[in-house]
């Protein structure tokens, strides 16, 4: 079963414990932000292991090649799949995680969802997946059988865990052993995970931690669409271009003004290395489409421009300017 934790205690710690420090104690040395942006972590197959089931096949739409996942025909497949998950997920339950079957948000999710996409702009399943669960984590997990010298299946096995920042794609914590024997892989697996869980732990706490000092990092791209009857050099109703407003608009919406102009033209910006804050004033959640809602809302209010949020993955903004209201 693919399950979404959400993370609320290491050990007998809790996150906000184990920090040291918040947005707001980066910025103005004053609360702690990690208690209540805490990470969820989503379970699930890797690439390479989805292959081996048969369950990732890859499918041209728009001309451009899209991988379309069969989640459900990998859990399916045998009930091992499903078990190494949940020996993967207990472990947050036993460190007093609260845990949420995500079962129902793989039943809300068809492959046919990728040719809906407005502009015709696909996304390929395991996109959706993430975006619908937006997830903070992913853990991917693979395993191996291998074979000995009679051709006969041996109860040698090895497996992969990495702790995956979908916002970036960054591996923050892995976990691998090799040659480990049992009467299946459930049972040559288990014990091993479970013991090297710990280490993960650690890592997720630390990696959660900083980001939740210093800022979720983010890309952000702002583009012309094609009837757009300027560009981004021409000057908007303050005086300013429409470039260097949303410079501004980056630089004053950011941790610290934190990011990096990489590309500049008259139809396109695009920034990186963007930190953009996890929580509202009011301690609520903050992620990268309220960032974008709110870009766009200030686009429309200060210069009367109508937008777009196409944004294609939980880490980037992407917003299309059609023109003037």
């Amino acid at each position: 079963m693919i399950l979404v934790v959400g993370c609320s205690k290491t050990g007998n710690r809790s996150l906000a414990d184990k920090s040291e420090g918040s947005i707001e104690d980066y910025e103005m040395q004053s609360v702690n932000a990690v208690e209540q942006a805490r990470p969820t972590i989503m379970v699930i197959p890797s690439d390479i292991l989805m292959k081996r089931y048969g369950a990732l096949k890859t499918q041209k739409i728009n001309g451009v090649n899209t991988n379309i996942y069969d989640y459900n025909k990998y859990l399916l497949a045998n009930n091992d799949n499903k078990a190494l998950l949940s020996v993967i997920t207990e472990n947050f339950v036993d460190q007093n995680y609260p845990v949420q079957d995500f079962e129902q948000t793989l039943k809300q999710l068809r492959n046919n969802e990728i040719l809906d996409e407005a502009d015709g702009i696909g996304k390929d399943t395991k996109t959706i997946l993430l975006t619908t669960a937006q997830p903070d984590l992913i853990i991917e997990l693979d395993y191996a059988a291998r074979m000995n010298m009679r051709g006969n299946m041996n109860s040698t096995y090895s497996y992969t865990l990495n702790v995956i920042d979908p916002y970036t794609n960054n591996v923050i914590a892995t976990s691998t052993q090799s040659d480990l024997k049992g009467d299946n892989v459930l049972d040559a697996l288990s014990k091993p995970m479970k013991n090297n869980l710990a280490k993960i732990n650690h890592d997720i706490v630390k990696s959660f931690s900083e980001i939740s000092e210093r800022g979720r990092n983010i890309t952000v791209r702002i583009n012309i669409a094609k009837d757009c009857p300027f560009n981004l050099d021409n000057r908007s109703i303050t005086g300013k271009t429409y470039a260097d407003w949303i410079v501004d608009y980056v630089k004053t919406h950011t941790v610290k003004g934190a990011y990096k102009l990489e590309r500049n033209t008259a139809k396109e910006l695009y920034f990186v290395n963007c930190r953009i804050k996890l929580l509202n004033d009011d301690n609520t959640q903050y992620g990268v489409y309220d960032w974008a809602r709110d870009m766009s809302d200030s686009l429309y209010k200060n210069l009367g421009v109508e937008s777009t949020n196409k944004a294609q993955g939980l880490g980037e903004v992407v917003i299309t300017i059609n023109g003037l209201k």
